[in-house]
């Protein structure tokens, strides 16, 4: 299952304009690994999906059946992802706003350069951040 990278992939060139009183343009990036590893939210909706697929795949109930399962849980988690990414998002463009960024890109292929966002983004999704530091990437 891959809902992390989908959940990546969704936010990888997040452009956000805002009303920049910079002359020049200012790149942020963030840690998408780091959220998915520390927010409840996204652990939760991420183990239930697991659980349900596994129930799913080793139930003994006819293949119709099994199908129209599998179609409402790929339903739920489109549902999920489309929920955390825009939980996310909605972060993400605050926080471009609020210091005038105009680009934020993911942390994934990202060697260097941008100012890192990723605890302010953490902070505002209201992770705790005190109990581990963030997953290098």
């Amino acid at each position: 299952m891959k809902i992390h990278s989908t959940f990546a992939a969704t936010l990888l060139l997040a452009l956000v304009a805002s009303g920049c009183a910079r002359a020049h343009s200012t790149v942020a990036v963030v840690n998408i690994s780091s959220i998915e590893q520390r927010w409840p939210k996204f652990i939760n909706y991420s183990r239930q999906l697991q659980a349900n697929y596994y129930a799913i795949n080793e139930s003994k109930i006819g293949a119709a059946e099994k199908r129209r399962a599998f179609q409402q849980w790929q339903q739920q988690s489109q549902r999920w992802q489309d929920e955390v990414t825009g939980d996310v998002r909605d972060a993400v463009k605050q926080i471009a706003n609020d210091r005038h960024y105009q680009l934020v890109v993911t942390k994934l292929g990202v060697d260097y350069g941008g100012d890192d966002i990723t605890i302010d983004v953490e902070k505002a999704l209201k992770i705790d951040t005190s109990s581990s530091p963030p997953p290098s990437q």
